[in-house]
């Protein structure tokens, strides 16, 4: 009888760690601080495995934003100017680098590639025909287009975005 007591008494005394501590111990990463008595509480690094293959309804190409940057930098670079044709390719150029780095800063394109396409014509009285394709997954990619025009020249601004996968 007096050997089951002390088999009681010494399975009393032992402490058991959780299978973590376990796994510490045995690699001999446990923190010092652990050791002494004082635990510190573990961060996580485990990563859930979801991976979102279409945007989120908040998250789609915002077109109301970006057809305000574009209307808004096309009237800031163009008003009060006369068509040039020598001046005309650098103001496209201007045009094109201006909305695509605001679309870039922009927060709501986050997951988003973007290309801007910037035509600059002489206003001459006569009919145009601007057109744009693209094959693309038509759930989440999509494209939008402006025109500016004033008595000399008109612009058309088209900003084609697709969602990263």
């Amino acid at each position: 009888m007096a050997d089951k007591k002390s088999v009681r008494e010494t399975t009393k005394s032992v402490q058991t760690l959780p299978p973590e501590k376990k796994q510490q111990k045995k690699s001999g990463t446990l923190n010092s601080a652990s050791a002494g008595g004082e635990e510190k509480p573990e961060k996580s690094l485990a990563q859930p495995t979801a991976y979102s293959m279409r945007p989120a309804f908040g998250e789609m190409f915002p077109l109301p934003i970006i057809k305000n940057i574009m209307n808004t930098v096309m009237a800031e670079k163009l008003k009060d100017k006369t068509y040039n044709k020598d001046v005309a390719r650098k103001w496209t150029s201007e045009i094109a680098d201006e909305v695509n780095q605001q679309i870039a800063t922009n927060q709501k394109v986050k997951r988003y590639k973007h290309v801007v396409q910037v035509m600059l014509g002489q206003e001459l009285g006569a009919g145009a025909t601007y057109n744009s394709r693209c094959c693309w997954d038509c759930d989440s990619d999509t494209s939008v287009s402006e025109v500016f025009s004033n008595t000399s020249l008109f612009c058309v601004c088209t900003v084609f975005g697709t969602y990263q996968y």
